[in-house]
């Protein structure tokens, strides 16, 4: 069977790259946490192994549960929770015609 990728949440994926995975691979790289033996050394290509999948895995994770002040909500929000009110913003700009402001990093 094969997957369909749906491309408004590859579009709205992008928005998010430069706070998740750019920095997260960037501070991983940057603290040594992504050594030589996270690759796969089989291959031609940059592919991680079970172990540095497993490692990403569980620091996307972890990043995930990150908490930031909401300028407007007035709590703290925590970076999963950025990404569902993104979206939600956006079905309601589709379904109600309320306006829509794509997220910008604030922080």
């Amino acid at each position: 069977m094969e997957r369909q990728r749906h491309s408004l949440v590859l579009d709205l994926s992008e928005m998010f790259k430069p706070l998740f995975a750019e920095r997260l691979l960037l501070r991983m790289a940057g603290r040594n946490q992504i050594k030589q033996h996270h690759f796969d050394r089989d291959s031609n290509q940059a592919m991680l192994s079970d172990s540095g999948r497993k490692l990403v895995v569980q620091t996307v994770r972890d990043e995930f549960a990150t908490t930031v002040a909401h300028r407007t909500l007035g709590r703290p929000v925590a970076y999963d929770e950025l990404l569902y009110l993104d979206a939600l913003s956006l079905t309601r700009h589709c379904l109600e015609g309320s306006p829509y402001k794509p997220f910008r990093i604030w922080w």
